[in-house]
């Protein structure tokens, strides 16, 4: 009998799980990373205003929307991972719940053939 498929699927189903995992971290390392720029942000220690021609507040104008892009890509790497995982989660769930629906019935079958080869 060639069940060479079910290999397969089984194969399928520990590389969904660890995937799974994979994102998991990704996850977490992506909040961390998010929290610290938010903690960074605000830390910024913003000087008092310079009356004109005294200063330059230009460089802390950029420095701040530099960091608010890094922060909107973080958010959108963040959510991109958290789809991903999800995926990968309902992926995992469905092969879960075909390699179920094989089992059941390849014991059924071997339940009928013992039945058989007993009588």
């Amino acid at each position: 009998m060639d069940i060479e498929w079910l290999d397969q699927l089984e194969s399928r189903v520990r590389d969904a799980v660890a995937r799974l995992g994979e994102l998991n971290e990704e996850n977490r390392l992506l909040r961390d990373h998010v929290r610290e720029l938010e903690t960074e942000v605000a830390t910024l220690s913003i000087p008092p205003a310079v009356p004109e021609g005294d200063g330059d507040l230009g460089d802390l104008d950029e420095e701040v929307e530099a960091l608010r892009v890094r922060i909107r890509d973080l958010e959108a790497s963040l959510a991109a991972a958290q789809t991903e995982r999800a995926e990968a989660a309902a992926a995992a769930k469905s092969w879960e719940v075909e390699r179920e629906e094989v089992r059941r019935r390849v014991e059924g079958l071997t339940a009928r053939l013992a039945g058989l080869a007993e009588s």
